[in-house]
């Protein structure tokens, strides 16, 4: 689908033109929200969902905030669905198991390692709102007018709540480490 037509016509071949530059912020932003093994099942689905709404687009400059939203929109509904019940029941490194992979990589028991997990957890803390709001912004890597575009936020409120998120991140790891010192 990524690279072929999904359409014959010329609009379906236009939809195919402009979409394709989208595509690696789609899927980054399906990455960090569902993980890496699904990030192309959602990436793909928001496609579709695009392809079908596409003649409500009424700015085709709009075309990329458009396109984020409905993946950010596609891996909430995942989540809120059947497929959330069913990845919480399965996965066996709960909600983590992607990010964990990356981690791999790092000699256990190295500080890095160990500063990444904690991060994790901490990011793991957050409320739903402003986890999306962290995990989009820095492993999706979607800068704060697409977050806001995304999420259907003004960008300033968006900065706001990041804000508001790594300062409860702070906040959380600097009481891990106080802890782990203590100990």
């Amino acid at each position: 689908m990524y690279g072929g037509k999904m359409d014959s016509t010329p609009e379906g071949e236009r939809f195919v033109v402009l979409m394709l530059p989208h595509l690696a912020a789609m899927l980054r932003a399906a990455t960090a929200v569902v993980g890496s093994q699904d990030a192309e099942d959602a990436t793909q689905e928001a496609i579709v969902r695009a392809w079908q709404s596409w003649q409500s687009l009424r700015n085709e400059h709009a075309l990329r905030s458009w396109l984020l939203r409905i993946t950010v929109n596609v891996c909430r509904e995942w989540y809120r669905g059947q497929y959330g019940v069913s990845q919480r029941r399965t996965s066996p490194l709960s909600e983590t198991a992607g990010e964990l992979k990356a981690l791999l990589t790092l000699p256990p028991g190295s500080n890095d390692h160990a500063n990444a997990l904690d991060l994790r957890h901490a990011i793991n803390e957050l409320p739903h709102d402003l986890r999306l709001l962290v995990v989009l912004r820095y492993y999706g890597g979607l800068d704060s007018t697409e977050l806001g575009a995304a999420l259907d936020l003004p960008s300033a409120t968006v900065r706001t709540r990041l804000r508001r998120a790594l300062k409860l991140l702070r906040a959380h790891l600097n009481a891990s480490a106080d802890a782990s010192a203590v100990s």
